[in-house]
Order: structure tokens, then sequence, then C-alpha cells
């Protein structure tokens, strides 16, 4: 039922409208390239750098707050890798999606993809900003109590969390949807079904409450 449910939903009824504009700079291959290339360079510098900070780090709070900053790090570097590689090859080639992919399965995987590297930077910031506050109220306990596994172990709990919403539409709740100008797919905002607009509420307030977390603890 979810995959008849998928494959139904994937493809807009105008989706013979999304074609390619060769004239558009923004959407150019050129753009989309330098722009993946310039982010993936810009998270491993930062990469190695904090690898080399923790390195020479001896303080246990300090190292768990690298460890997750570097968790953060990672996975921006793999959601611009997973995601840019998809339409950077859509720009170079213009394939059809309802040709490529007339099950959806690409598409699923790249809406998936969406969702797990957009929820992730946003979990993973609140989860820093607890870090930080815990770390500034009571930091004598935390030092002394917090072993730097621990932080493996959030940022693991993160992508858990991160993972099994976006498997939501793949077991029924909700769809993922090609999106305009057909270069890649995200969840069903226009839909007006239930399963879909819970679907959005569920991705919608999971980012909101972590930004919410993320404000008030930072600024506390």
């Amino acid at each position: 039922m979810a995959g008849n449910k998928s494959t139904a939903y994937c493809f807009p009824l105008n989706a013979t409208y999304y074609n390619y504009s060769n004239n558009s700079t923004v959407a150019s291959a050129y753009f989309s390239t330098v722009f993946s290339m310039l982010g993936l360079s810009s998270n491993l510098f930062a990469l190695i750098v904090l690898v080399k900070t923790f390195r020479h780090t001896k303080s246990r709070s300090r190292s768990s707050f690298l460890l997750l900053l570097c968790g953060l790090v990672v996975t921006d570097f793999m959601g611009l890798l997973v995601t840019g590689s998809i339409v950077v090859s859509f720009r170079m080639t213009h394939f059809s999606w309802m040709s490529v992919d007339p099950k959806c399965h690409f598409c699923n995987f790249m809406g998936m993809s969406m969702v797990f590297y957009g929820l992730c930077p946003l979990l993973l910031g609140a989860t820093m900003a607890v870090e930080r506050f815990v770390g500034i109220n009571w930091p004598f306990a935390r030092s002394a109590n917090v072993p730097k596994s621990r932080a493996c172990y959030v940022v693991a709990g993160v992508w858990v969390t991160a993972g099994l919403i976006s498997l939501l539409p793949i077991l029924g709740l909700g769809s993922y949807h090609l999106q305009p100008p057909g270069s890649w797919c995200f969840l069903n905002i226009s839909s007006r079904f239930p399963v879909d607009m819970a679907f959005c509420l569920i991705f919608s307030l999971v980012g909101l409450l972590s930004l919410f977390v993320s404000f008030v603890l930072n600024t506390v």
C-alpha cells in the first residue's frame, strides 16, 4: 500500500511542465557544481581543524562539545555530497524523473535525504545548546561525570531520530513529491491529504522546536 501510494504521489499532474532552462544562470550546472564544491571543501576544512583541536584537548567537557560539532560538520558534509550529487547530475544530463524513476524509488531516496539532512543540523544545534547550557550552569559536575563516549551516543541518537522521521512516508505516513523545476524531491507540502499534512506538521514541529531550544538556551 505504501509503495502504490508513493508511486501515485511522486509526480504531479503537471510534471511535464518542469522543463530545464539552459538560459538560467542560477539553475546552471556550473552554479550547482561550484556551490556544492565550496560547501564540501568548507566542511572538510572545518573537520580537519576540529580533529586537530580534539587531539590536543584534555578537557572532558570541551572534548564532548567538539565531538558534537564534528558530528554536525560530518552530517552537513554528507548532506551536501548526497543531495548535491543528484542535483548536479540533473543539471548536467537534464534527465527526466518520470523516465529514469517511474517507480519513485530515486525520488523517495532524495526526499528522505532532504528530510534527514535537514533535521540533523537542527537537532544537533539544539543538542549543542543544551550541552552549552549545562556546561555553564553545572561545569564541575558535568566535567567529572560525563564520559566522552556519551557525545557519540547523542550524535547517533540524533541520526536515528532524523532517520526514523524520514522513513515515515515509506511506511505510509505522508509522501515525497517531485518539486519545481523537476530537479529534486521533498515532502508534499501542497497536498490536502491528512497523511501528507500530518507528516508536514511533524517535520515542521521538530524543526521549530529545535530552533526554539537553540535560541532560548543560547540567550539565557
